[in-house]
C-alpha cells in the first residue's frame, strides 16, 4: 500500500492504492475538504463500492446462487496498481483474483482515474467485463466531507441545493436537512436519497456564506446523503449510486435492485462524478 498525489496550481489530490481510497483535497491555499479518517466518528474517507452496495447479513443472491460478498463490495479492500500517472491524474487498477471468484462469479477489470480538471477533480470508475456472459453489479462512490468546512460555522447552517434542467436551484428543492443532532430523515434513517433529477448536481453550501462544494455525478441514477446521526459527527457523505435504494436494503438479491447495472461479454462502461470548491 502506498499512498500517491497528484496536483496542479488550484489544487492537490492524495489516494491510495488500497482500496484506491481518496485521503486528501487540498486547495493551493491548504484548505482541507476531504473527512480526515477519526474512528471516534468514521475511520474512512471515500470507500469505493463495487460490486454490491449495502449491508449483508449473510449473502447476496445471483440468478439463485448465493455468494459471500462483503458488505459494500470487495473493491474498498483491493490492493490497486498504478497504471499509469502524471502530474495531475493517475489510473488505478485492479481484477479479478481468487478470492473475488470465490465471491463474485465473473472476470472483470476496475479502474479508479483522479484527474484534476483546474481546482475541479474528476473521479471516473471504470467497469470492464473480461467473462464471455453478462455481469451485473452495483457501483457507487461514497466520499466525505467535512461540514461544517469552517471554524465558526454550525453543522445546522448547512443545505444542499439541486439544480433543475436550466440550471436554476428551485426553492422547493433547497432542503435544509441538518438539525443540531444530524442529518433529519423520515423513519429516523441516517440515510437520505434522490433519485429521477432533472440534473445530477448537487450543491453543500452554507446558508450564511453560501460556500461549500458543487458535487457533479452525471453518470450515476442516484445520489444518497450520510452522516451517524447519533454521534454528531463534522462530515457529510455523497454517495452516487447505481444500486438499489433506501426501501430496499433488506433485499440482497442483486438482480431486484433498482438500478442494477449489466456490461455484456467484453464490453466496458464508466462511471464519473465530480466536486469543487464553489
Amino acid at each position: 500500500m502506498m499512498n500517491i498525489t497528484i496536483q496542479n496550481e488550484f489544487a492537490s489530490v492524495t489516494c491510495r492504492t488500497l482500496g484506491a481510497e481518496l485521503l486528501s483535497y487540498k486547495t493551493a491555499a491548504g484548505k482541507e475538504y476531504m473527512w480526515q479518517k477519526d474512528p471516534a466518528y468514521w475511520a474512512k474517507t471515500s470507500p469505493v463500492l463495487f460490486p454490491y452496495i449495502g449491508a449483508v447479513p449473510e449473502t447476496v443472491t445471483i440468478h439463485g446462487v448465493d455468494y459471500k460478498i462483503p458488505r459494500h463490495g470487495f473493491v474498498k479492500d483491493a490492493e490497486f496498481e498504478v497504471a499509469e500517472k502524471g502530474d495531475d491524474y493517475v489510473i488505478l487498477s485492479t481484477g479479478t483474483n481468487d478470492y473475488t471468484t470465490s465471491v463474485y462469479p465473473y472476470d472483470f477489470r476496475f479502474t479508479v482515474t483522479f484527474r484534476l480538471d483546474q481546482a475541479k477533480l474528476v473521479v471516473t470508475y471504470g467497469v470492464e467485463n473480461k467473462s464471455d456472459k453478462e455481469m451485473p453489479f452495483l457501483i457507487g462512490g461514497h466520499p466525505a466531507f467535512f461540514c461544517p468546512l469552517h471554524e465558526g460555522e454550525k453543522q445546522s447552517e448547512y443545505c444542499l441545493g439541486f439544480r433543475n434542467g436550466q440550471g436554476k436551484v428551485p426553492e422547493a428543492l433547497v432542503n435544509t436537512v441538518f438539525g443540531e443532532g444530524g442529518v433529519v430523515t423520515t423513519q429516523k434513517k441516517e440515510y437520505k436519497l434522490y433519485e429521477n433529477l432533472k440534473a445530477r448536481t448537487v450543491k453543500l453550501i452554507s446558508s450564511r456564506t453560501e460556500k461549500g462544494i458543487q458535487f457533479d455525478f452525471p453518470g450515476y441514477e442516484s445520489v444518497a446523503f450520510w452522516t451517524p446521526i447519533k454521534k454528531d459527527a463534522p462530515f457529510l457523505c455523497i454517495e452516487p449510486w447505481c444500486g438499489g435504494t433506501i426501501d430496499q436494503v433488506s433485499c440482497t438479491d442483486m438482480l431486484q435492485k433498482k438500478y442494477v447495472q449489466y456490461l455484456s461479454a467484453g464490453q466496458a462502461r464508466d462511471y464519473v462524478f465530480a466536486f469543487k470548491p464553489c
